[in-house]
C-alpha cells in the first residue's frame, strides 16, 4: 500500500461552565427540559463524592458521613432547580433523584452538621396552573392532601413537592442568598429567554451566572 500523507485538525479542547462546579461553595443548578442532563451527571458525582466520606462501625449497622475533605470539593450547599413542562419529562430522571434522597436522609441522621439540608431540590411543572388560579388551587390542595398523607409527592414520588407554574425567581434567590453557605454561582442549562430572566436576578442578589 502506497503511503499517504493526512492532516490532522484539532479544533478545542473545550471545558464547560460547570467544571467550576466543584470549586464553589454554594452552588444552584438551573436546568430546563432536557438541558438538565449535564446537571443530572453533577448531581451523581457530588453523591458519589459524598459516599467516598461514609463510615461503618465494626461492631454494629450504624454508618455515619465524615466532613468532606476540601481536596474533593468546596461545596456547602447546593440548590438544584429543574423545570419541565410535563409529568412525563420528570420519570427518566427520577430514580437518580431517589437516590439522591435516600442518601441525604442518611447524611442528616449523622452527627455531621455540615450535611444538613446539603442538597435542596425545586421541582416545576410549568403547564400546570397556579394557585392564583381557581382550578390551580383546587389541584394544588388535592396534591397536598396526597403529599401529607403518604409523604411523597403525587407527580414524582419523592418527597420533594412538585411545584406549579414558573418559579417565582425573586422570592427564591432571596432565600438561597440568606443561607449564607459562601459565593453563590448558578449555572444554567436551558433556552436563551429564560437565561436572560436568570441573569438579571443574579446580577441583582450578585450570584455569579454561568450558562452551558
Amino acid at each position: 500500500m502506497a503511503n499517504a500523507n493526512f492532516s490532522c485538525f484539532l479544533d478545542g479542547p473545550y471545558g464547560t461552565g460547570t467544571r467550576e462546579i466543584f470549586e464553589t461553595e454554594h452552588a444552584v443548578l438551573i436546568g430546563t427540559g432536557i438541558g438538565v442532563t449535564p446537571m443530572a451527571s453533577i448531581l451523581q458525582s457530588i453523591a458519589t463524592r459524598y459516599k467516598t466520606t461514609m463510615r461503618s462501625c465494626p461492631q454494629c449497622a450504624y454508618t455515619w458521613f465524615q466532613e468532606m475533605p476540601k481536596s474533593l470539593m468546596k461545596l456547602k450547599k447546593v440548590d438544584f432547580i429543574w423545570l419541565n413542562r410535563a409529568q412525563k419529562s420528570f420519570e427518566w430522571f427520577i430514580s437518580l433523584l431517589t437516590e439522591i434522597e435516600m442518601d441525604q436522609t442518611r447524611m442528616e441522621s449523622s452527627l455531621n452538621p455540615h450535611l444538613t439540608h446539603f442538597i435542596d431540590m425545586h421541582l416545576y411543572i410549568t403547564s400546570a396552573k397556579q394557585k392564583t388560579d381557581m382550578n390551580g388551587l383546587l389541584l394544588q390542595i388535592a396534591l397536598d392532601i396526597i403529599r401529607k398523607e403518604k409523604n411523597k409527592d403525587f407527580i414524582t414520588g419523592l418527597q420533594c413537592k412538585t411545584e406549579a407554574g414558573r418559579p417565582n425567581w425573586n422570592k427564591l434567590f432571596k432565600k438561597i442568598a440568606a443561607e449564607k453557605k459562601g459565593r453563590v454561582k448558578v449555572f444554567f442549562c436551558g433556552p436563551p429567554a429564560l437565561a436572560k430572566i436568570v441573569k438579571h436576578h443574579c446580577e441583582k442578589y450578585k450570584f455569579v451566572f454561568v450558562k452551558e
